[in-house]
């Protein structure tokens, strides 16, 4: 009895042993193999911070985005966000800070490759992400559930973000090719638009909509105001970061020509990001000022605040217009 009570004893140890010691090997998006030990107890979320609510592993963030601190969405699920050390702003990571914080893993964008082969060159350990497509964002999700052990709550996530994308998708099945409108997403500049890559341009072609700009094979471009008369959109959406608003546009005589500045159909989306699963809420708020008449039944708050309340475990709270 003691030799079978000493082999489980044993038998146990060597399991956590080894989970303790389990690697993932992740390709990131600079093309890097990373081999993560996991389970990762001190991270650095320079980007993906949005998704902290939602696996609740505080207890493993170190450090985080400045950017963080201005989100209202984090600071109600995590009032004491400032309490968390500043480890730079999106891609401009603080490297003196980060060495201070001896994180296992920093999670940050990709367009900054110097930072990151500098952060490499003192021993630290990052992943380099910058998801260009719906899937993406998904496989980055399940990667987060791998190394921090938050697979179920991850797993949920997405189901609930198809549940909403499929509404969406399926309402704009049901609309023929002559009810598709017109539109262009609008960046951080009014003339830079959103093309045929990336997350924006899913966006507008999940909710049935025709983007004049797909056929530029980038994520974003800046055109003349002479071609967005050309492309004369109904829809106009605007990143909702942007420095300036809908009524900067509409108010604007120089945009007078195009058919959605003259309907006043220009909308500010909220400053939700889109690497995140509140992407579920944009696409059916953007379905919703397109389509109105096809959405009059769905009340955008109900679902939201459904939607914050199982995965974050927060009410919905509208944003603040800046």
């Amino acid at each position: 009895m003691r030799r079978i009570v000493l082999w489980t004893v044993v038998l146990l140890l060597t399991t956590a042993a080894v989970a303790d010691a389990a690697v993932v090997s992740y390709t990131d998006k600079l093309n890097r193999t990373v081999d993560i030990p996991v389970p990762v107890r001190r991270a650095v979320f320079l980007q993906m911070y949005e998704f902290l609510p939602a696996m609740d592993i505080w207890d493993k963030v170190v450090g985080v985005a400045s950017w963080a601190y201005r989100s209202d969405f984090i600071r109600a699920a995590r009032p004491d966000i400032e309490s968390f050390p500043s480890a730079g702003m999106g891609g401009e990571a603080n490297i003196e800070s980060i060495l201070q914080l001896h994180p296992d893993l920093v999670l940050t964008w990709a367009v900054r490759p110097e930072s990151i082969r500098f952060m490499e060159e003192k021993g630290i350990r990052v992943i380099a992400v910058y998801p260009e497509t719906i899937p993406e964002l998904y496989e980055v999700m399940r990667l987060l559930g791998r190394i921090f052990q938050q697979e179920a709550q991850l797993k949920a996530a997405i189901a609930e973000m198809e549940s909403i994308f499929s509404l969406v998708r399926e309402r704009a099945a049901k609309r023929g090719a002559g009810q598709k409108q017109k539109m262009v997403y609008l960046g951080g500049q009014s003339n830079s638009v959103a093309c045929g890559l990336g997350i924006n341009n899913d966006l507008l072609q999940m909710i049935g909509g025709v983007n004049p700009a797909a056929s530029i094979p980038k994520r974003d471009s800046l055109v003349s105001l002479e071609q967005l008369v050309v492309w004369n959109p109904e829809v106009i959406f605007i990143w909702g970061s942007a420095g300036y608003t809908a009524e900067d546009i509409m108010d604007n005589p120089q945009w007078r020509f195009i058919r959605a500045v003259r309907e006043r159909r220009v909308y500010k989306l909220p400053r939700w990001s889109t690497w995140s699963p509140r992407l579920a809420l944009v696409a059916l708020l953007m379905a919703k000022e397109a389509y109105p008449d096809e959405y009059r039944d769905i009340d955008l708050t109900q679902v939201a605040d459904r939607f914050y309340q199982k995965l974050f475990g927060i009410p919905y709270q509208p944003e603040k217009t800046p």
